[in-house]
């Protein structure tokens, strides 16, 4: 007796298919972002905070209060004092923006897609519906999410040791450059196994190319020009936002779209290319 293998018939409804629960994942992706990633930025920060602050006190001492002109414009001491006391603010949050905001990108995209690939967990997390791209997508927007929040929190902080900075040129001008940072890691992590000496790499040269071909006329230069991270134009974001001036939107708008341009990019290279390294 022969048994009969029934076939469904192409098209036919098999059964409910199973869909990816990314919510599920969003849980580990934050915890994993809190305790791997955040850390380690809320630590250095706080560091370089501290030293930056000790600074301040130790210059305000030396300088042994404002100066009679300086009485004289913002008139009284206690307007001056307010006043010396934000310059040095600014002075030191202009420079500390700059690192911590490099540091937090690098953290935060520092073998987001690379190392699962050297390690093979790709194979474990794609065995069940849910594609690289929705997965690492996700975990990108949740770790950027994590570094926001980092950075009210320390602003916050700060702002009750020194003076008042949380606000939405604040917020704006350090999302607009971890997007860039963060965005160009993302896509290089989804390229290659070395991503964060390829971020630091890339973001190096691309520093001394606008340092020597910032105003060039060369039409080879003018041409690729766009293709270099606008890493130029974050300190004077940074500035604005430190000493509360009006923020240069042309910077903004250029750093924030570079970075949304090399995330989508990174989208497309997961959808297009194996996982598995050759």
């Amino acid at each position: 007796m022969t048994a009969t293998v029934t076939r469904p018939a192409a098209g036919a409804d098999i059964g409910p298919r199973r869909r990816a629960r990314l919510g599920a994942y969003t849980l580990w992706q934050a915890r994993d972002y809190v305790m791997n990633r955040g850390l380690p930025t809320i630590i250095i920060a706080l560091l370089l905070g501290y030293l930056g602050i000790s600074s301040m006190t130790l210059q305000s001492k030396m300088r042994g209060g404002p100066s009679p002109d300086r009485i004289m414009k913002y008139g009284g001491v206690e307007a001056a004092q307010l006043a010396m006391r934000h310059d040095l603010s600014a002075m030191f949050l202009s420079g500390f923006l700059g690192t911590f905001v490099f540091l937090g990108a690098l953290f935060a995209v520092n073998g987001i897609v690379s190392n699962d690939r050297k390690l093979g967990f790709y194979r474990f997390l794609f065995a069940k519906p849910v594609s690289p791209g929705s997965y690492y997508g996700t975990e990108f927007l949740v770790n950027a999410l994590g570094f926001m929040l980092l950075t009210t929190t320390l602003a916050l902080v700060y702002g009750a040791i020194v003076e008042p900075v949380l606000g939405l040129p604040l917020l704006v001008a350090v999302g607009s450059g971890f997007l860039c940072y963060a965005g160009l890691g993302f896509a290089l992590s989804a390229l290659s196994r070395w991503d964060w000496l390829s971020l630091v790499a890339v973001a190096g040269v691309a520093d001394l190319l606008w340092t020597f071909y910032a105003t060039s006329t060369n039409v080879l230069v003018v041409i690729l020009r766009p293709l270099f991270p606008p890493v130029n134009r974050t300190s004077a974001i940074y500035s604005a936002a430190a000493s509360g001036t009006s923020l240069p939107w042309h910077s903004v708008l250029w750093l924030a779209g570079y970075g949304a341009i090399a995330f989508l990019a990174g989208l497309v290279i997961l959808r297009q290319r194996r996982l598995a390294f050759n």
